[in-house]
């Protein structure tokens, strides 16, 4: 990770490919570890619920995710390389028969009205130039009273990363309104915070916002 400029770590980041893409993955998992440890305790999986992850790379967290008794679990990412991958870690964890990464991109969510009880995307908004579009697909497949739970770096912390340079940084305040204009109430707001090595390997104090809402 240390070898990637900051231009091409922002686009592996994005969409993990050719041979580095499985380092990138892991290199994720370390730096997101404790961030969506947090997203998943405030999303609370219930035992029974069909759970959606946008954007869950090598899905190394799924399995935190289904503890709960019948939950199912299918992840979508834009990275072809991170759903090979992802389907052999939840195959080799005996979760192949409640869990599943597809392709695809949270614009076009490749799932039907409604089919969804919890939802949860970490450091996945710098990459949607536009809330709108996503949150209004992730309304789509959420059932009424559905929850999402997005987890994303403070915009102030963001701006200190020389990767992040390109990436699209959202204020927390515009998240919250653009979720309510998709169909969102926004319940509940943690702030994360951390000190442990990022994605280009520097140490650094991390901030980060976690959301909770439900589908009106």
């Amino acid at each position: 990770m240390l070898m990637l400029d900051a231009r091409t770590l922002a686009a592996q980041l994005r969409q993990p490919h050719g041979e580095a893409a499985l380092a990138v993955g892991e290199s994720m998992n370390r730096s997101n570890g404790a961030l969506n440890q947090a997203a998943n305790a405030l999303l609370a999986v219930a035992a029974g619920e069909q759970v959606l992850e946008i954007g869950p790379g090598n899905a190394a967290f799924a399995p935190l995710l289904l503890q709960a008794i019948g939950s199912r679990y299918v992840g979508v990412e834009l990275s072809s390389a991170m759903v090979d991958a992802g389907n052999q870690h939840l195959a080799a964890s005996g979760l192949a028969g409640r869990a599943a990464l597809r392709e695809g991109d949270a614009h076009a969510l490749p799932l039907a009205d409604a089919s969804v009880d919890a939802a949860l995307a970490v450091n996945t908004l710098y990459f949607w130039p536009d809330l709108a579009p996503v949150l209004d697909e992730l309304a789509r497949v959420l059932h009424r009273g559905g929850r999402l739970c997005l987890a994303f770096g403070d915009a102030g912390f963001m701006r200190s990363l020389p990767f992040a340079a390109d990436f699209e940084l959202h204020e927390l305040d515009a998240v919250e309104l653009a979720l309510r204009v998709s169909g969102f109430t926004v319940t509940a707001w943690r702030s994360h915070r951390e000190c442990t090595a990022g994605n280009d390997g520097q140490q650094r104090e991390k901030h980060f916002h976690l959301l909770l809402a439900r589908r009106r």
